[in-house]
């Protein structure tokens, strides 16, 4: 029999008002503590699980002989704690085999003990989460000054537990917060975004980055068979094209069909990404967050991340969710943009006519040239590198050059000759009463005028007297087709 001295009642009054790191920290001295005043015996800390029904050891001195060690878990309702924290049995057993709800428990048998000492860790809304027990094969081996001492550091651990408890809570409920204060931050630049004149997919391709904490992402549209990216976010690369097949069993296809998330933990090798795509991000794990516009695929939201995950956050994947939302109306809005462009005279940047009025006047210089028997040449113009031009001075400067480019080249021409803007950096021109030796030499003329050290490529066609507009513009796209695959910087003449 152990009889507990003054010593043990000091040391536990020492363990009151000592400071721990953290609970597993109060756990290692309790139980060094009790092994020195009770050397015989077998200690323990285990968790009460009533979620999953389960009794498992915390951490254990001098379970070896009968198995009782860290992670070892039976039933809860064949653990001796079980029935002592419900005070259903005595928290001090002398006689184990006399004690009828302790004698039949599994437990017994795998431990055959004769004494068992156990007392609750009780939370201060009264829950009992845990306990700290002793089992020896002594009989009467624990007093009642033992069940004091073991009741005094329980309310030592159990107020540790609370500690560490409420301050992960409160990591977490701040954490929650600052992703929330996050989130809401991105989405309201991209709303604002939204209510601009400006395209808004940009801003829903930063903030998915911001959101998530990741430092690529894309927003790609469906073109044709494909999906061809039209803003992007954290890497300057060409425009990224996905064909998503029906027999792909994973990735992009999927999210297009399924209209749900689609997570991939490993992007190295998965299907869903191609190779050059994974070299140019760095990419280790990503999403797919599909865009749904009248319940039907607009788009899919990529993010990518360059650390591995297993799975994705909680926190951002409902701002995901509300982001790709806002993509669609980014999307819609970019659409009616294009609508209204198309359907505008002049082009707001240049000046110069659009597509509109280039497509209601070629038909009419080919009455006229029909009429008169005169000869008409056709041209189309592009600037070269624009890409890397954008990618090196950024897309207002390259606004700038298109502009100051309209302005150079429409000096080099007659006041009879029409010059459009078709796309972007493709031009078109007109040119009534030109053979097409001529045309070739205006067209280098208007080349050589591009403005700071850029050059353009041009593709001129006559009209044979006959052919529709269609097959002679046809002509002209292949001639400057031909003209930047020779290297740029030419004028090529059609056939």
């Amino acid at each position: 029999m152990v009889v507990v001295d003054a010593s043990a009642i000091k040391a536990a009054a020492a363990a009151t008002s000592a400071t721990y790191r953290s609970f597993a920290d109060a756990t290692r001295s309790v139980l060094d503590m009790l092994e020195r005043h009770l050397p015989d015996a077998v200690l323990y800390l285990a968790h009460l699980d009533r979620g999953q029904f389960i009794h498992r050891i915390v951490d254990a001195r001098n379970g070896g002989g009968i198995g009782l060690r860290s992670n070892f878990a039976v039933p809860l309702g064949d653990a001796f704690c079980s029935h002592m924290a419900e005070d259903r049995a005595p928290r001090l057993c002398d006689d184990i085999d006399k004690q009828p709800v302790y004698s039949r428990l599994a437990m017994q048998q795998r431990m055959a003990a004769s004494s068992y000492l156990g007392v609750p860790l009780e939370l201060s809304d009264g829950t009992r989460v845990g306990s700290l027990g002793a089992l020896s094969r002594e009989y009467c081996a624990f007093e009642p000054a033992d069940e004091q001492l073991f009741t005094m550091l329980a309310r030592v651990l159990a107020s540790e537990l609370e500690r560490e408890s409420n301050e992960r809570d409160l990591r977490r409920f701040n954490d929650m917060l600052r992703d929330q204060a996050r989130g809401m931050g991105a989405i309201g630049r991209v709303a604002r975004a939204l209510a601009g004149a400006d395209d808004a997919r940009t801003a829903v391709c930063e903030a998915a980055c911001e959101v998530a904490g990741a430092p690529v992402a894309f927003l790609l549209e469906p073109s044709g068979r494909e999906f061809v990216s039209t803003a992007m976010a954290g890497v300057e690369i060409a425009p990224v094209t996905i064909q998503p097949r029906s027999d792909q069993p994973a990735g992009p296809g999927r999210a297009f069909t399924s209209k749900e998330t689609y997570f991939i933990a490993d992007a190295r090798t998965h299907p869903a990404l191609a190779a050059p795509l994974v070299e140019a991000t760095g990419a280790r794990s990503a999403v797919f967050e599909p865009v749904l516009r009248d319940g039907q695929v607009a788009g899919v939201l990529i993010v990518v991340w360059q650390v591995p995950l297993e799975a994705l956050p909680d926190a951002p994947a409902g701002v995901l969710r509300l982001l790709a939302a806002q993509a669609a109306v980014a999307i819609e809005h970019a659409a009616l943009r294009e609508r209204m462009e198309s359907l505008a005279l002049t082009d707001p940047l240049t000046g110069l006519v659009t597509r509109r009025v280039w497509d209601e006047e070629l038909p009419r210089e080919l009455a006229r040239a029909r009429r008169g028997d005169s000869p008409l040449a056709v041209a189309g113009v592009d600037l070269d590198h624009m890409s890397a031009f954008n990618m090196l001075r950024g897309e207002r400067e390259g606004d700038r050059l298109i502009k100051e480019t309209a302005s150079r080249w429409r000096s080099e021409l007659r006041e009879v000759d029409l010059l459009a803007r078709l796309e972007g950096t493709e031009f078109g021109v007109l040119l009534p009463g030109c053979g097409l030796g001529e045309a070739v030499e205006v067209l280098d003329r208007v080349r050589a005028a591009t403005p700071r050290g850029q050059t353009a490529s041009a593709g001129v066609a006559r009209w044979d007297g006959e052919e529709p507009a269609e097959l002679l513009v046809a002509r002209c796209q292949d001639a400057l087709a031909a003209a930047k695959e020779s290297g740029r910087n030419v004028t090529i003449a059609a056939d």
